[in-house]
């Protein structure tokens, strides 16, 4: 990305949303075995699988924004489509209301896709443009 604010403010974000599927992770985590000691083992094991998810996409999340703001800078097309597909795979698999902060994490995840995508695809573009 030729403006660094856009790829800090990309990598922020990402790293704020990597971090806020993890903490949805603990919460339903928590609640899972709440709800185990409470004598409720399905709504239990269903709260657990999704703190399992959580943290995988968390940390996924977390590992793809960090490589596109310092690893692979040469290559923010793949932190950015990783960082969308991750996003939605989310909502996908979890719901969209499901757990609060985790969602608000995902839409930071996604927002942080979406920059590092930016420039790549203004550059495309301008490249087609002269081309004919």
């Amino acid at each position: 990305m030729q403006d660094t604010s856009e790829r800090a403010i990309a990598h922020l974000l990402g790293v704020v949303g990597g971090l806020l599927i993890v903490v949805g992770g603990v919460v339903a985590g928590a609640l899972g075995l709440a709800d185990l000691v409470l004598g409720r083992p399905f709504a239990g094991a269903g709260a657990l699988s999704e703190a399992i998810v959580l943290f995988v996409v968390g940390a996924l999340v977390l590992l793809f924004a960090h490589l596109g703001g310092h690893g692979w800078r040469d290559r923010p097309v793949a932190s950015g489509a990783m960082l969308v597909v991750l996003a939605v795979v989310g909502w996908i698999a979890l719901g969209l209301g499901s757990n609060l902060v985790a969602l608000v994490g995902g839409l930071l995840a996604l927002v942080a896709g979406v920059l590092f995508l930016i420039e790549p695809t203004q550059r495309a573009a301008k490249a087609l443009v002269a081309s004919g």
